[in-house]
């Protein structure tokens, strides 16, 4: 029998507690590292308008990838699993969740690993913290590898992490919306 999924509330401080760790942790390497954190969440300010645009753009493409592919068995399987775990959400709930996992995976990922150890190793490491080794997770693993390389591409490009945190929190956003109502189906 599985475990019953938090109560939303618990869930909310979960995640930000977890994620808010997630971004201290980087801020920490980053500032040790002798970068500008301003700099690096902005940039320089004179590109904030297109990298908003790449960011919630390259979003919204992955969203609708996924929910193209989501009725592909390995997808569906795992769809089934996340809505056990996480149970029914409201959308401020889902704000919550998609707001602190933005933040704290791209500061650690992006803005404070992928400096020190390149786009390739950090993209596998971050698909390996999603899903590990477990063959029921496989789906998840393949797909947040392929989407650190492109937050981690996004980064290089822009040379900040605006487009990268909007990019991870328009998918996740959606995401959870649609997995939260393909439940209902």
């Amino acid at each position: 029998m599985a475990e019953p999924s938090p109560p939303p509330r618990a869930l909310v401080w979960l995640s930000i507690g977890f994620y808010g760790l997630m971004t201290a942790i980087g801020v920490v390497i980053i500032e040790a590292a002798d970068l500008d954190l301003g700099e690096l969440i902005l940039g320089d300010g004179t590109h904030v308008a297109r990298d908003t645009l790449l960011g919630a753009g390259a979003g919204l493409i992955v969203v609708l990838l996924s929910w193209w592919t989501r009725d592909l068995g390995p997808m569906k399987k795992l769809s089934a699993e996340f809505r056990e775990m996480l149970g029914d959400l409201s959308s401020p709930v889902i704000a919550v969740l998609a707001v602190t996992s933005a933040i704290g995976e791209e500061v650690l990922f992006r803005g404070a690993v992928q400096p020190l150890l390149g786009l390739w190793l950090t993209s596998a490491i971050f698909g390996f913290v999603h899903g590990g080794l477990q063959k029921r997770l496989l789906a998840w693993t393949i797909f947040a590898t392929l989407a650190g390389i492109l937050l981690g591409g996004l980064f290089e490009y822009t040379g900040n992490l605006l487009a990268p945190i909007l990019c991870h929190l328009t998918v996740n956003y959606w995401n959870l919306h649609a997995l939260i109502a393909s439940g209902d189906e």
